[in-house]
């Protein structure tokens, strides 16, 4: 994240609260050159200027050309040889992964120290290094690109083994096994973003076998079920070093062949059917240390009645122009900015995508943008939304699902939206059982690729009464009502024409109507509404915000 400084905005010593001051872009034109005509507000990072119209945000990095780093000397003193050995690595295999050394500066010490040089090639080339010092410290090159370390070795290999560090795949290789890689930052607990595979995920699109060897801790474990994920769990296998740490442990104290011997017994990843503890039970300690994780969907007064989770689907329903995609919308760019979650969209009825693209630039700025904030904005959507195309003859559920996940394995989607439900192919249906059928291979997806889906789908038929629109109910939605029994959640969107609020928008209701795990929320209703002054962020609204002027039934424009 930038800073206001990176911007040239003064705010003082501000940490806190909303100020004016300076505008960078005209106050030194204007003849008061004091005139503080630019808002900040601080806790936000938003800023606007009210005479020139300069806006913008600092929660969005712009992308950088990556860094190349300088070659690196290979040659090893005697010292750094011998310390390897201690750790069961041969100097032929040292000389195989092109292990340097070098003087470096370490930020952790703040002094340079002797370094061991881990190099990062793809095609032969140098792209980043990684410098460690005796007492464990670490640095890569900054701005340099983050890629597998030994990618080169699994280019042209079926069955690879990925491993949590450098030590790990130096330990693997002497154990007979070269079709190794590691990640390049080890297992971050709770961070699972993984860039490293957005840049390299063409070298693992056709393998057949992925073993994963990753560290029997917490941290670990989250980053082997992460890769699965991405990878597909139907074609991974994992590895159990049982009371040792990792790889380089298990080599170090029962040697070679016995590392080899286990890396020839991988497990496989339960998918469906019985299950055996044994298989899982690591996963059982983790959520008994850490619960059910859950996530907010950033609305306000929403956390009470609803929390996502992942591996589960979420049906939304509610009367046309009632602002069901509008708040999916807000709800993908709370994720994206509080989780850095990545979001996966199918929604037809948004096209124009230039315009769909605009009101999320907005929403994330805050504001109606200019084309200055567009263009902060637009690598963090980039990074973030990726919106599906298929060809409307085309338009089946499976190929939806199908394109959700070459997403989950390219970039790694966390949520997706199906908006709506009814565009859908539904010609196959030939039976009452259709719809159940096909929902069911919605659990199945959000389960194999723990993400959390969307659908967003229309009622049947709107009823009125007095000349108002009722709030239609989860067994209204058009098919079945198994979108009611299929689903984890159910929510329904009703805004309420004419119930004006201070934003200069009517009010919404929101209802959640069902929620299957208790953990992840509870029956309620809540209400707010899209703030047109700050970019359509919906808003909290109480009693001392709404305008009962309720429209009747031909004042409705739908």
């Amino acid at each position: 994240m930038k800073t206001f400084q990176d911007f040239n905005i003064d705010v003082g010593n501000k940490s806190t609260g909303k100020i004016k001051t300076q505008c960078p872009k005209c106050s030194h034109t204007r003849k008061n050159k004091k005139d503080k005509c630019l808002s900040v507000d601080v806790d936000k990072g938003l800023f606007n200027c009210h005479n020139c119209g300069y806006g913008g945000t600092t929660k969005f990095e712009k992308k950088q050309d990556y860094i190349v780093p300088n070659p690196i000397k290979l040659d090893l003193s005697d010292a750094v040889i011998e310390w390897f050995k201690t750790r069961g690595i041969t100097e032929p295999t040292l000389n195989h992964w092109k292990v340097g050394q070098s003087i470096e500066w370490f930020p952790q010490v703040n002094a340079k120290r002797k370094a061991v040089n881990f190099n990062y090639y793809r095609e032969n080339e140098l792209v980043n290094v990684k410098f460690r010092d005796a007492e464990k410290n670490f640095k890569m090159v900054s701005g340099a690109e983050l890629i597998f370390y030994g990618l080169d070795n699994i280019k042209t290999m079926d069955k690879i083994y990925i491993v949590e560090g450098e030590m790990d795949a130096l330990s693997l290789h002497e154990s007979g096994i070269y079709s190794v890689c590691s990640v390049p930052n080890g297992a971050s607990k709770g961070n699972q973003r993984l860039e490293y595979l957005d840049n390299c995920w063409t070298y693992f699109k056709d393998k057949k076998e992925i073993i994963l060897c990753t560290d029997n801790d917490t941290a670990g474990i989250e980053l082997r079920n992460e890769l699965a994920r991405r990878f597909g769990a139907y074609k991974c296998k994992y590895i159990d070093f049982g009371e040792y740490k990792d790889a380089n442990e298990l080599l170090t104290k029962k040697g070679a062949e016995t590392l080899r011997n286990v890396l020839n017994e991988p497990k496989n990843f339960p998918l469906e059917g019985i299950l055996n503890i044994s298989d899982i039970w690591q996963s059982v300690l983790s959520y008994n240390e850490a619960g059910v994780k859950n996530y907010s969907i950033g609305l306000p007064n929403s956390d009470e009645f609803f929390k996502m989770s992942m591996g589960e689907w979420t049906v939304v329903t509610g009367i046309p122009n009632s602002g069901k995609s509008d708040v999916i919308d807000q709800i993908f760019c709370n994720v994206a900015v509080d989780y850095d979650m990545r979001c996966g969209i199918f929604a037809p009825e948004s096209f124009p995508y230039e315009g769909h693209i605009k009101r999320i630039a907005n929403k994330l700025n805050e504001t109606n943008c200019n084309n200055d904030q567009l263009n902060n904005t637009k690598d963090f959507i980039e990074d973030h939304f990726y919106w599906v195309k298929i060809d409307l003859e085309n338009l089946t559920l499976k190929g939806i699902l199908n394109a959700f996940r070459d997403l989950v394995f390219q970039k790694g989607i966390n949520v997706c939206v199906i908006d709506p439900w009814n565009m859908l192919d539904h010609s196959a249906q030939r039976d009452h059982s259709y719809i159940g059928r096909v929902l069911s291979e919605i659990t199945q997806f959000c389960q194999q690729t723990n993400t959390h889906l969307f659908l967003v789908a229309h009622p049947r038929k709107i009823e009125s009464e007095n000349g108002n629109y009722k709030k239609p109910t989860l067994y209204d939605i058009s098919g079945s009502a198994d979108f009611f029994n299929k689903a984890y959640n159910g929510l329904i969107v009703f805004r309420c024409i004419g119930q004006k609020t201070k934003f200069d928008s009517d009010t919404v209701k929101m209802y959640v109507e069902k929620v299957k795990r208790k953990e992840n929320g509870q029956l309620g209703e809540f209400d707010i509404a899209p703030d047109f002054k700050s970019g359509g962020v919906y808003r909290n609204v109480d009693d001392n915000d709404k305008k009962y002027e309720v429209a009747t039934d031909n004042e409705v424009p739908f």
